[in-house]
């Protein structure tokens, strides 16, 4: 907890510094020290960050860590405005300082968590130990999710079997015993408890783990139904679960897509030059057209042209042909996630390079302001990988824009295949809302400059 409390501390700190050099200092010709007298501050952002439930925060979503540092740090800013108009102080403080502060806050108190969770990962005291309740199948998953999940902050260290279990492990966690061991593990120190649902007899097995653990959660797939602000209703001697898929809603439709024009808009600026010199590059390397569009299915099936800076060869089909003959082992990986490590339609020297900075995509802001096309969506896939999808998903993913960027392309990337391509553009579509938008484009930012891709 004290080093998310330092990082905190640290970002928000940063902010104010780098607001007083931008603003209050070569425009309004302000001291330091009539702004370092109100460091002690800050420390009401800390308060507000712990009442948040993010301190240490394990168990919360990445997206939910973000909507809840953004109201808490945007509420803190307007508590100080607040009180510095009840005491007739405006005339002391740059307001413009504190708005430069509040958008610099936003920015370097999520990411500076971000960063302190990605070095947190290889940390064997950062995680909360937790004991999962079955051997079953959603027990299973349920670990491999927190294994690949690492921003949760859950680690299983144990699992209690109700039936005479089959195996000595489940995916590698040891099986300690019955319900007879939960005194013991909690105990020591283990305040969680994951119950498979499949597991959930009576409600008497439910009040054998309330009384040894603090917290209790049932494990059960969502099957496909939102799970992003999903709510529970109290219906009497009845509990209802309410499911909201947000982005089929037409006024979420119409927020994303103004979002959406504005921050391409902007891009679209940056862009240009980068776009333009890699054109050139194109040209003189392989004298052939700098760009080229690809025919795709859009909204509702309509036909789209989607614009790329050319990477492969003009002759790219045959050599792929040729290396895949030449190399038959190779097949199965091309039919897994229909792409190649070593892809040999690639034009030396810049094919690999555009890919892995994504700047053969960035000509698609222009579609995205056209209206074929989202900042973020599923993929615009080939007809031929298409046909890989099940019918349903095929349906529900004809009901969205396709995207440049997604929350595939941001996790799991190429070393996932047809079925988790599926499963997490499945997620998106059902779970939508600005803040996991604004999740998975800083993600793509980030594995952007990284190198790493992301489109």
């Amino acid at each position: 907890m004290l080093v998310l409390v330092a990082a905190d501390l640290l970002a928000l700190l940063a902010a104010g510094v780098a607001a007083f050099f931008i603003w209050a200092a070569p425009i309004r010709d302000q001291s330091a020290a009539l702004y370092l007298q109100l460091t002690p501050l800050i420390l009401l952002f800390i308060a507000g960050y712990a009442q948040a439930g993010l301190y240490p925060g394990f168990g919360v979503g990445p997206v939910d860590t973000l909507r809840r540092l953004t109201f808490v740090t945007t509420f803190g800013f307007l508590v100080l405005a607040a009180f510095s108009f009840a005491l007739k102080l405006p005339h002391l403080y740059s307001r413009v300082t504190f708005v430069v502060t509040l958008g610099l806050s936003l920015i370097a108190v999520p990411l500076t968590r971000a960063a302190v969770a990605h070095l947190a990962r290889g940390w064997a005291w950062w995680h909360e130990p937790v004991v999962v309740v079955g051997t079953g199948r959603r027990a299973a998953r349920a670990i491999r999710g927190l294994a690949r999940g690492g921003q949760i902050g859950y680690r299983a260290t144990a699992v209690l079997s109700i039936d005479p279990p089959i195996h000595a492990t489940v995916e590698d966690v040891p099986i300690v015993g019955g319900l007879e061991q939960s005194a013991r593990l909690a105990a020591q120190g283990i305040r969680v408890a994951l119950l498979e649902h499949d597991q959930l007899h009576d409600r008497a097995l439910v009040d054998r783990l309330q009384h040894d653990f603090r917290h209790v959660v049932l494990l059960r797939a969502h099957d496909d139904l939102p799970v992003e602000g999903l709510q529970v209703r109290n219906l009497g001697d009845m509990v209802g679960i309410e499911y909201t898929n947000n982005l089929l809603v037409q006024h979420n439709r119409a927020i994303k897509r103004a979002l959406e024009i504005a921050v391409s808009a902007v891009a679209m600026v940056f862009a240009a030059p980068i776009i333009l010199v890699a054109a050139s590059l194109v040209r003189a390397l392989d004298r052939a057209p700098s760009f080229f569009t690809q025919d795709r299915s859009g909204l509702n099936g309509k036909r789209i042209a989607v614009p790329k800076v050319r990477t492969m060869r003009r002759d790219a089909e045959a050599r792929l042909a040729e290396h895949l003959d030449e190399n038959p082992e190779l097949k199965t990986e091309w039919q897994k996630s229909f792409k190649l490590r070593d892809d040999p339609r690639l034009i030396p020297g810049i094919g690999r390079l555009f890919r892995r900075f994504s700047v053969d995509e960035l000509p698609q802001l222009w579609s995205v302001l056209k209206g074929d096309m989202s900042l973020i969506g599923p993929r615009p896939f080939p007809d031929y990988h298409l046909k890989k999808f099940s019918p349903g998903f095929l349906e529900l993913r004809q009901r969205v824009r396709p995207g440049i960027t997604g929350l595939w392309q941001v996790t799991v990337r190429s070393e996932g295949g047809i079925e988790e391509q599926e499963a997490h553009d499945s997620y998106y579509i059902r779970n939508w809302s600005v803040w996991l938008d604004i999740y998975i484009l800083s993600r793509t930012v980030a594995a952007v400059l990284s190198g790493r891709g992301a489109f």
